[in-house]
């Protein structure tokens, strides 16, 4: 069984954990971020991609004009995922019942994804 991550972002603690959708590894993984302190206050962020595998272990892109990968398991990814869903949280709503476009969040916060892993 797959645990919760636990990840400190600007003195609040937060769990997360990426995962799949069923037990076939065939549909949309996400990631689910809840606040600690306001359980009710989480993400959950799906990622619609041709090979989903990647997200774990390095979807290329580039950010800021580097060569990068985006692995959905590096803490320090999902630190900027969170202040950048806190930076507008206006516009991206903490509801775990409303899932976003993970891409389209990546996309946002400055990755380049190539098209031909975009699904």
């Amino acid at each position: 069984m797959e645990r919760f991550r636990r990840i400190v972002v600007d003195n609040a603690t937060y769990q997360w954990l990426f995962r799949y959708h069923g037990h076939d590894y065939h549909k949309k993984p996400y990631l689910l971020i809840v606040k600690e302190a306001v359980p009710d206050k989480s993400l959950k962020i799906e990622f619609s991609i041709t090979d989903h595998f990647l997200l774990n272990s390095g979807l290329p892109a580039v950010f800021q004009s580097n060569q990068t990968v985006i692995n959905l398991n590096r803490p320090k990814l999902i630190s900027q995922i969170i202040r950048y869903c806190l930076d507008h949280e206006d516009e991206i709503p903490w509801d775990k019942y409303k899932p976003l476009n993970g891409i389209s969040i990546l996309q946002s916060m400055g990755f380049e994804i190539p098209a031909v892993f975009l699904d």
